[in-house]
């Protein structure tokens, strides 16, 4: 190769070379002035300092109505009945997980399609610290587990990474604790269970539990009414006012009693051929129970004789 020629194929690489970089400059520039701008304003700091500790109130309020979570003493409830501990643990997890990511869109015309339109937007209110932090929530975002959200005073439209969404939807009862009753079954030494127009006792002793009359009990069935007692007994779901077997007359009741003869627990159910109603002594709620659920709570004397 001459010199020459080697002298131009190195003015070509140096050209190509210099080409190659003021591309991927103006490239580097472009993508800088895309990227996403920064996030200002309160909406920033909205998810700060708030968990189990600090709050005491949360609202959800979307078309239908609202369901609130508020704290009494060291536990919670949800619109004044009992919460399913379970479901208020979720909830604070995907609190503590839930961040502001992008701005999405500036432009108030876009609320309607995002779903945060006046008329279309779900709430969520936050106590927290004798103030409250209110967000609306709109659809679903682009990707799993994130969301459009906006402040109400705001039209500045928000992606937020969370599954909050979710517990914004969930309904009342599925926030309530359906759990009818648990007591510690080592101190109960009798039960008196009344079925379908049977009585009878079951009786703790030393060995076994028998029958009053002495009679042996089947071990499997009185397990399974102790079960129930200690925290097994769980509704299907909440009577409700319309339904039809809240006409139904009693139909059983299961009384636990410890060893100075004071009841325990008290659970009454209803009667019929399906689905009962059932209730728990000191418990207002009327609970609807699977017939599985009545033959282990309050089994037949046919059922726990040997």
């Amino acid at each position: 190769m001459s010199a020459r020629t080697l002298q131009r194929l190195l003015g070509a690489l140096g050209a190509a070379a210099a080409i190659w970089l003021v591309v991927f400059l103006a490239a580097d520039r472009a993508a800088e002035s895309e990227a996403d701008p920064v996030i200002e304003g309160p909406i920033v700091g909205f998810f700060d300092g708030v968990d189990e500790s600090t709050l005491t109130a949360a609202r959800f309020t979307r078309l239908g109505g609202t369901v609130e979570l508020s704290r009494v003493g060291e536990g919670w409830e949800v619109s004044g009945f009992r919460s399913d501990s379970g479901s208020v643990a979720r909830f604070f997890v995907t609190l503590g997980e839930s961040r502001v990511e992008s701005l999405a869109a500036t432009n108030p015309s876009n609320h309607a399609r995002m779903g945060l339109s006046a008329d279309s937007a779900a709430r969520l209110e936050l106590e927290v610290g004798g103030s409250t932090r209110t967000l609306l929530l709109g659809l679903d975002g682009p990707r799993a587990a994130t969301v459009y959200a906006r402040l109400p005073d705001e039209d500045a439209v928000y992606l937020i990474a969370s599954g909050l969404r979710a517990y914004v939807f969930r309904q009342l009862d599925d926030w309530r604790n359906r759990r009818m009753l648990a007591i510690d079954t080592s101190l109960v030494r009798r039960i008196a269970v009344r079925r379908d127009g049977d009585a009878y006792e079951l009786v703790r002793t030393d060995s076994a539990w028998t029958l009053a009359n002495g009679s042996s009990a089947d071990a499997r069935v009185v397990q399974g009414v102790l079960t129930e007692l200690a925290g097994g007994l769980v509704a299907s779901r909440f009577f409700e006012p319309t339904d039809s077997i809240g006409l139904m007359p009693l139909g059983g009741t299961t009384v636990a009693y410890g060893a100075s003869g004071e009841p325990l627990a008290t659970v009454t159910v209803g009667s019929g051929s399906g689905d009962r109603w059932g209730m728990v002594a000191g418990d207002s709620v009327r609970y609807r129970l699977p017939s599985f659920r009545v033959d282990a709570i309050a089994p037949t004397l046919g059922s726990v004789s040997r």
